[in-house]
Parts: C-alpha cells; sequence; structure tokens
C-alpha cells in the first residue's frame, strides 16, 4: 500500500509541475519568451554601425582591420558598402554588405536572385564587442547552396541564413577555369554580409520540447566572409519550366509564400510543377 501511494504522490506531482509550466508549450519553458526583439534589432543595428565605423578593409590583406592612421571606415566607403532594408518576423532589420569583389564571370550571367541555387565558400564569425577577431563558427569550401528550402534534407551548414539569402543579389559569379583538375574558379565574387541577429539565428524560431536545441548562436551578429563562385540562372526547383523568381503569383517579389494550388494548399508554387 505504501508502495500504490507512493508511486500516486510522483504522478500528482509530475501533474502539478507539469500544469505551473508554460501551458502554451506543453509544459516545456520558452527562455527567450521576455526577449524584446524589436529592441534587438535596434541595438543590433547600433553595434554593427559601431564597428562599421572603427573599421576598414585593408585590400593588401583582404582582410577588415581597426582603423589605426585615418583609414576610410567601412562605414563611409559608400561605393563598395551596400544597405538593404529586410522584414522578417514584422520586424525591421538593416543588412550590411561589404563588397571586395563584385565578381567577373565567363559568360553572361549576371547576379544570382534570392531563389537561386549558388555554389559559395563562406566563413561565419560571430561579431561581438565590436570584434570579428574569434575563430569562425562554420566554414564552407565550394558547398551548392539552396536559397529556399526543397524536398532534399540538409545539413546546419548547408542552411542559408535569411541576411545571406537577401546578399547575394549583390554579387555576380566567376569564371570557371578548370581544365581536368579540381574546380577553379577566377574573378569571383568575394565580400562580407553584417547580418543582425534576426536575420541569422533568432531565437523568435525557437520551439521549446523534450529536446530543446539551444543554439548558442541565438541572437548573436554573425559576419559572413563570402564568396560567390557560381549559379543556377534562373532555377527550376519543381522541374515545370519556369524559373522559381517567376513563380510569384502575389508579385511581392517572394515565391515562397504563393499557394495557389486549393487541393495541395501547404505546397508552394515553386515546389508545385502543377502550378506554372
Amino acid at each position: 500500500m505504501s508502495k500504490i501511494k507512493s508511486i500516486f504522490f510522483l504522478v500528482a506531482l509530475s501533474v502539478i509541475v507539469f500544469i505551473s509550466c508554460d501551458e502554451e508549450n506543453f509544459g516545456f519553458i520558452n527562455p527567450f519568451e521576455d526577449v524584446d526583439y524589436e529592441a534587438l534589432a535596434k541595438s543590433d543595428n547600433d553595434s554593427i554601425v559601431q564597428f562599421l565605423s572603427t573599421h576598414y578593409y585593408d585590400a593588401n590583406l583582404d582582410d577588415i582591420r581597426l582603423i589605426n592612421a585615418g583609414q576610410t571606415a567601412l562605414i563611409n566607403d559608400t561605393e563598395n558598402l551596400k544597405i538593404k532594408d529586410v522584414t522578417q518576423n514584422d520586424i525591421d532589420y538593416k543588412l550590411y554588405v561589404y563588397i571586395t569583389e563584385e565578381g567577373k564571370p565567363n559568360s553572361t550571367k549576371g547576379n544570382p536572385t534570392k531563389v537561386d541555387s549558388v555554389f559559395i565558400s563562406r566563413t561565419e564569425i560571430p561579431l561581438i564587442n565590436n570584434s570579428i577577431a574569434f575563430d569562425p563558427t562554420r566554414r564552407n569550401n565550394k558547398i551548392w547552396w539552396n536559397l529556399v528550402r526543397t524536398f532534399v534534407p540538409i545539413s546546419p551548414d548547408e542552411r542559408a541564413l535569411v541576411g545571406a539569402v537577401n546578399a547575394f543579389p549583390f554579387f555576380r559569379p566567376g569564371e570557371n577555369i578548370t581544365n581536368n583538375g579540381p574546380i577553379t574558379y577566377q574573378n569571383t565574387g568575394k565580400g562580407y554580409v553584417f547580418m543582425p541577429s534576426g536575420l541569422a539565428y533568432p531565437s523568435i524560431d525557437f520551439v521549446p520540447g523534450p529536446r530543446q536545441n539551444i543554439d548558442p548562436l541565438f541572437d548573436i551578429i554573425i559576419v559572413y566572409k563570402l564568396e560567390l563562385l557560381d549559379f543556377v540562372e534562373n532555377t527550376d526547383h519543381d522541374n515545370d519550366g519556369k524559373a522559381t523568381i517567376e513563380e510569384d503569383a502575389n508579385g511581392d517579389g517572394d515565391p515562397t509564400n504563393d499557394f495557389s494550388d486549393t487541393s495541395r494548399p501547404n505546397l508552394p508554387d515553386y515546389l508545385n510543377p502543377n502550378i506554372n
């Protein structure tokens, strides 16, 4: 009898603990529920502007350095610094892209769209305390990326961040000079992408659950040192003869939010070969 009472007590205690937790998340606590993401967007922008105002690009070293002798700050190099307004999760952000080499392809290829498939190299670095002098959190050398989601499973290294997706259209690919050897490019598009946390690894997307995976890069400003080697022009993800960028029924420039097939309402048009 005492054993039964003990079991009953433990079950009752578990129910009490469960109910006392976050009911919306089935008892699992969201450690980020108190984050003010609009305030974070502003502080991230302030931090990025501070970095751009105190650093310059050293072309000889192909590196960004702290200003020490009156060099032109990145923020004042308006010829190479591009600023783009991006709205994500109903919050307005500024994306900063510094172009060191625009790229010179050996074809008529122009710039990729934000839904094309791209062949890239990238180094990912956090921006903390006005510095990017840290070990890279991720590094990829010559990897194909789909800039939109497809049916193909991908690893974390293959996930294109929102900030990067919006940065690629500023670059052009290089010249493929491969000749019976390793794949080789020259005159590639190169630069740096400064992403506020809301366009990188935002905790706003965190879903509480029994196997919670809290990314250490949540809500951290991320910098990409990026190289665009090549891309598939007019990428067609569903092979229906119509480029993904053109499968934009509502005309807002974003094919990922168009769902025209009433029989398959959760399948975007760019992945639906019956819609073109």
